[in-house]
């Protein structure tokens, strides 16, 4: 008997509506872009949605697992029409010369935006579905912060949300998804959707799935699956960056059947509503944040996320203004990092480890955020970059910074990286030499994904606001796109059929 084959791509990128600069294909190419056998070498054993795919297809000796084409940028402006089409040519020629295929895994974020093209991933999935036909399963993994639209269920199901933030369960979800496609292909379980778009756009700074709003949506959504009536409950926050008409949250429900599924995503919605005040919170900006810090005397090292700079929410990783102040008070027992500058790891690479040079640091990219910072720094050590993640988010990849330089100046140490990457593994700053529990204070360019990994070396983290693309205060961007009636920008009334007819106010 032939074996069923079964396709597997990855296809991902959050986007940026206000940066400058469109992400292109070389920065697929330097985060991740892998054609047929390559998606093996890159993805087994890693703790990642394609992992997922890659480990139950290989333990069923029915069926034939064929590479398709993955491609994953780090988080930036919309990505250039070019790169989308030549992306989507590439993939649908792939599954154009993968002959017949039984079904398709495929990763998506969901908060995708290219020029002239508001909504790729429903683009992307009409254009599989009319080549694949009606009755040829497909699976997708999505990012908690996708901006989803109801067309998505109208050409599968199947969609696996990630219910962590920090996501340390994106290879859970992608077992998942792979294990309900076979269940579909080998015992003939089919299931049904349901998804509720809600009229809200929260910031996501309070999306952490450990405690607030959004643990308690998680588990409301874990106990439905767990009784056994829901197979799969997906909360989606949206990405509040990206300026389309189908940004904000939503709800996504997969049951036997139809009536299942709507009940449950009617009650998920309804509790998504209720909550949506504590997902909004203030903070303190650089000078605040950094005085609170210095008040800390716990024995671990205090964090300052400069989450308004966070390359995973598309900042460019190279502002300034933290870092000056911290290197202003001189602070002893600091580490800053990963500051985006290839320019200035050029000059400590011709300078020479141990030796004394002048730089002007950051501010490149994005020097209205914070202008260059000019300094005398003493090289400590250099490498290439290259380390691989010891953490629980993404556990094993291979991430290549393009670079890193340790350096000192004055108190304060700093490490130096080639592209815009957030401090997510503490590999990040070990691979050179750098121990980041070894310091009182840490400035680091992140959001919530450390704390996965950093949680158990702190005592603290404070979230500053500083000056940066992804400001926690979204009236700082000019929407065109987004509906026009949304919380929190304006009082908006939801109402849900029945006895969960609810309004709210903001």
């Amino acid at each position: 008997m032939a074996k069923l084959k079964v396709g597997i791509a990855f296809f991902y990128h959050e986007s940026h509506s206000f940066v400058s600069g469109k992400t292109t294909l070389k920065d697929f190419r330097d985060e991740g872009y892998f054609k047929g056998q390559e998606i093996m070498e890159a993805y087994l054993g890693t703790k990642t949605e394609v992992g997922g795919f890659i480990d139950v297809l290989s333990a069923e000796n029915r069926v034939e697992i064929v590479p398709l084409l993955c491609a994953a940028a780090i988080p930036s402006g919309v990505v250039s029409f070019e790169t989308y089409h030549l992306l989507e040519q590439e993939l649908m020629s792939s599954l154009l010369d993968a002959g017949r295929l039984d079904g398709l895994l495929l990763a998506l974020h969901g908060s995708m935006v290219a020029e002239n093209v508001l909504d790729p991933e429903r683009e992307l999935l009409s254009k599989i579905r009319a080549f694949l036909g009606p009755d040829i399963p497909i699976a997708t993994t999505l990012d908690m912060h996708a901006n989803l639209s109801s067309e998505m269920i109208e050409y599968t199901p199947y969609h696996f949300g990630f219910k962590t933030y920090p996501h340390i369960d994106m290879y859970d979800q992608g077992v998942k998804a792979a294990r309900t496609l076979l269940q579909h292909l080998l015992e003939g379980k089919r299931a049904e959707a349901a998804f509720i778009k809600l009229p809200m756009m929260p910031p996501s700074i309070n999306m952490k799935t450990a405690e607030g709003p959004m643990h308690t949506l998680v588990t409301l959504a874990k106990g439905m699956e767990n009784k056994g009536e829901i197979m799969n409950a997906s909360v989606f926050g949206g990405f509040p960056y990206s300026d389309v008409p189908m940004a904000g949250a939503s709800v996504l429900t997969i049951a036997r059947t139809k009536e299942e599924a709507e009940k449950a995503a009617k009650r998920l919605a309804k509790k998504f509503w209720d909550v949506k005040e504590e997902f909004i919170q203030k903070l303190p900006g650089v000078k605040d944040g950094v005085q609170l810090a210095l008040i800390e005397k716990a024995e671990k090292p205090v964090v300052l996320a400069d989450i308004s700079d966070n390359p995973l929410s598309c900042g460019s990783g190279d502002t300034t203004e933290l870092l000056r102040e911290i290197i202003r008070l001189n602070l002893k027992g600091s580490l800053f990092g990963g500051l985006n500058d290839p320019e200035s790891i050029e000059k400590c690479r011709k300078s020479g480890i141990g030796t004394e040079v002048e730089l002007t640091l950051g501010g490149k990219i994005s020097p209205e955020f914070g202008l260059p910072i000019k300094l005398t720094a003493r090289v400590n050590a250099l490498s290439d970059g290259v380390f691989y993640n010891s953490g629980p988010f993404n556990q094993n990849l291979r991430v290549d910074a393009k670079g890193a330089a340790y350096i000192t100046a004055g108190n304060v140490d700093i490490l130096l990286i080639g592209r815009g990457l957030s401090a997510n593994d503490p590999e990040m700053f070990r691979h050179i030499g750098i121990e980041p529990a070894a310091y009182h204070i840490l400035g680091l360019k992140v959001k919530n994904h450390f704390r996965a990994a950093f949680d158990p070396l702190i005592s603290k983290v404070i979230y500053i606001d500083a000056p940066g693309a992804a400001s926690n205060d979204l009236t700082h961007f000019k929407y065109k796109n987004i509906p026009h009636q949304i919380w929190p920008f304006k009082t908006v009334q939801f109402e849900l059929s029945g006895e969960d007819r609810q309004n709210g106010n903001s």
